[in-house]
């Protein structure tokens, strides 16, 4: 077996092939699991000290900065390739002027019915940093009173400035610049927007067709979850138009069935043996299985969709709400109109089966069964693609990870007002349990956005050898095992 996995870097002015190689360091190269450590070096015949990989150009990434990493055979057989999706040079010429109109939009909200309560007192800091960023601006522009100021108010006036002039730079432009221009569809970003997701597009279509791979994963951090999560949903929707039922071999889908009743029953629905749905929460990891089931019933069948999952790490998709519509209830309209993907997928009425589907049946069979042959809609690609989500609990700003956060009830299905979730997200740096306290003792980390591959951060609760995030970040890949 020969498996992908693309990772897909965060804001800032990212150098390529860095995410990669400290990612491959922290997944692969040191994970005495995957490879039998008492093997030789397949580089030296000497005793090994680090699993084996080799950089290789490889023109499906379109880029001569950027290499594949492909690796030895695992203990399970596999071999492994590593790509990067490097977009940070396509987000060229953004200005003040693109940051203000995003920083304004988020400001002149009302607190009450727009600013989610998790992020309102970052919500208030903004408006004190832009607050201190128009006095100084404005103290520069204005004329003095006449009154020449001493030296200690000049010197200090000048340090004032040189902060406000360095932190509009190089936080706000370089850094949240890009977040500004790729969540706002204003006419200047427009063209940014699509030349990222179709850039993206290409590549994963790339090494799809190739038939070299059985398996994707895609793994993103911070704004690139969101880049990714458009990509994917882009990608899937083209898969799904160009595969239809008439393109593939047809025949009975009962694991693609028993993926929706696990759908109907969290959300209280008739289940498709008559019974009514418990309406309890979703069991995430019998959800994942059943995905995993239901995909490979569908590359059975001639489809070629092979993506099986989706893990995102320090996501700003937690603020969905707040970066990418004009509120909550705005959210909600975009998922039931499949603009924006759920997981699971939004389930629609059947009038023949009387039951709700994440799939249709193009033909309009008249006596077709709930196990009839049936085709995902556009927005079902987490039907088929497992999503994790790697987070770090925030607390007053400056420890843990503001920008993360849980989103399985941002992304969950909205079924009828209740909220069913097939993510699995997890709580790392520090570890916590499933109601969100904290698993251990070990202190939360200063701004952990960047630690999420990092094994010198985060705690060691129930893994000895191996930091709690990265044993959650290797367990999401499912090397070994996928």
């Amino acid at each position: 077996m020969k498996q992908a996995i693309v990772i897909i870097h965060g804001m800032g002015e990212q150098i390529p092939m860095q995410t990669l190689n400290t990612f491959v360091d922290a997944v692969w190269t040191t994970d005495t699991s995957l490879v039998n450590q008492s093997k030789p070096d397949p580089n030296t015949g000497a005793a090994r000290s680090e699993n084996a990989f080799w950089a290789k150009p490889d023109n499906r990434n379109t880029s001569s900065e950027l290499r594949r990493i492909t690796t030895e055979r695992d203990d399970a057989g596999n071999y492994t390739d590593f790509y990067e999706y490097y977009w940070a040079h396509l987000m060229h010429g953004t200005t003040w002027e693109h940051v203000q109109s995003w920083i304004m939009d988020l400001l002149l909200r009302n607190p009450l019915k727009r600013v989610p309560r998790r992020v309102f007192h970052a919500w208030v800091v903004l408006w004190i940093i832009a607050a201190v960023t128009v006095y100084f601006t404005l103290k520069g522009m204005l004329p003095s009173d006449g009154v020449p100021p001493t030296a200690t108010q000049a010197i200090l006036s000048g340090i004032a400035g040189l902060i406000v002039a360095s932190f509009v730079s190089n936080v706000l432009i370089k850094r949240f610049g890009d977040v500004a221009r790729y969540v706002k569809a204003l006419p200047p970003n427009v063209d940014r927007r699509q030349e990222i997701r179709k850039n993206g597009v290409d590549l994963l279509q790339r090494l799809i067709k190739s038939g070299e791979y059985d398996r994707i994963v895609v793994v993103a951090h911070s704004l690139g979850t969101i880049v990714a999560y458009d990509i994917l949903s882009m990608l899937f929707a083209e898969h799904n138009e160009l595969e239809t039922l008439s393109t593939i071999a047809k025949g009975a889908q009962p694991e693609r069935e028993k993926l929706e009743d696990m759908i109907r029953d969290a959300a209280g629905l008739p289940l498709s043996t008559g019974a009514d749905g418990s309406g309890r929460p979703m069991d995430v990891d019998a959800y994942q299985v059943q995905q995993a089931k239901a995909l490979a019933e569908l590359r059975a069948q001639g489809g070629s969709w092979i993506i099986s999952d989706f893990v995102t790490l320090g996501s700003p998709l937690t603020h969905a709400e707040f970066l990418m519509s004009e509120s909550h209830a705005d959210l909600r309209k975009r998922q039931a109109h499949r603009l924006m993907p759920t997981c699971p997928p939004m389930p629609e009425h059947d009038g023949t089966t009387k039951l709700r589907h994440v799939s249709y049946d193009p033909d309009y069979t008249s006596k077709r069964t709930p196990a009839h042959p049936r085709q995902p809609h556009h927005a079902a690609l987490f039907a088929y693609t497992r999503w994790t989500n790697l987070y770090s609990d925030e607390l007053l700003l400056l420890t843990g990870d503001l920008i993360s956060g849980p989103v399985g009830q941002a992304f969950g299905a909205d079924v009828d007002g209740t909220v069913v979730s097939g993510i699995r997200d997890i709580g790392v740096l520090p570890a916590l349990t499933k109601d969100g306290k904290k698993a251990d003792k070990h202190h939360r980390t200063f701004f952990s956005h960047n630690n999420y591959w990092n094994p010198k951060k985060g705690s060691d609760t129930g893994h000895p050898d191996v930091p709690h995030h990265i044993a959650e970040l290797r367990r999401a890949l499912a090397i070994l095992q996928p």
